[in-house]
């Protein structure tokens, strides 16, 4: 998956879809949790944003839950006959939900665009440096060179890693912020 091939997130919005017409309850709850760790504790290490979190209320991460592909309650949709790149595409025929993350003001609910800018631009960088730096597998499935699964240099670097894990228990889920899109697939990840 390239930016080419679909619209870049705005800067000021994490999303994270997750593909699948059943998706499992426990799934998600793990995930909202972990991306709710990893992106505060990044927020509150982030140039950008770290102000933010050192005053009392802190901003509120809100989500908007956007569903595609599902038929009405009580009807099951036909399951897809494609293959190959036309099956990758995200249709009515594979269903799945994305979750739209955004900081607001504690008091008001009012977007706070800049800071969810800052804070998720960090997000999104830290996230590529740490997959970037995982172990690459070898010609028969064995990690070689790169640090290792579970060594963390930070807490954040930690937290990064949960979402990572979580995102690869769905079939096929992405996560993009701005320009950067990350995409799970089986044991397959792109980072563009």
């Amino acid at each position: 998956m390239t930016t080419e091939s679909r619209p870049q997130t705005d800067a000021h919005v994490l999303e994270i879809t997750v593909h699948g017409r059943r998706l499992p309850v426990s799934y998600l709850s793990s995930l909202l949790r972990v991306v709710q760790a990893a992106v505060r504790e990044v927020a509150r290490h982030a140039e950008g944003s770290r102000d933010a979190f050192a005053e009392l209320p802190q901003p509120v991460l809100h989500m908007v839950v956007q569903s595609y592909g599902h038929e009405p309650a009580g009807q099951l949709a036909k399951p897809s006959n494609r293959v190959g790149a036309a099956a990758n595409t995200r249709d009515a025929d594979e269903g799945g939900l994305t979750l739209h993350f955004s900081f607001a003001d504690p008091v008001d609910s009012t977007t706070l665009s800049e800071l969810s800018s800052a804070a998720f631009e960090a997000f999104a960088e830290q996230m590529v440096q740490m997959l970037k730096g995982l172990p690459q597998r070898g010609l028969w499935g064995q990690p070689t060179g790169g640090a290792q699964a579970g060594s963390y240099d930070s807490e954040v670097y930690r937290r990064l890693d949960q979402v990572r894990l979580e995102m690869r228990r769905f079939s096929k889920a992405t996560l993009s912020s701005g320009g950067h899109v990350i995409s799970f697939e089986g044991d397959r990840m792109d980072i563009s």
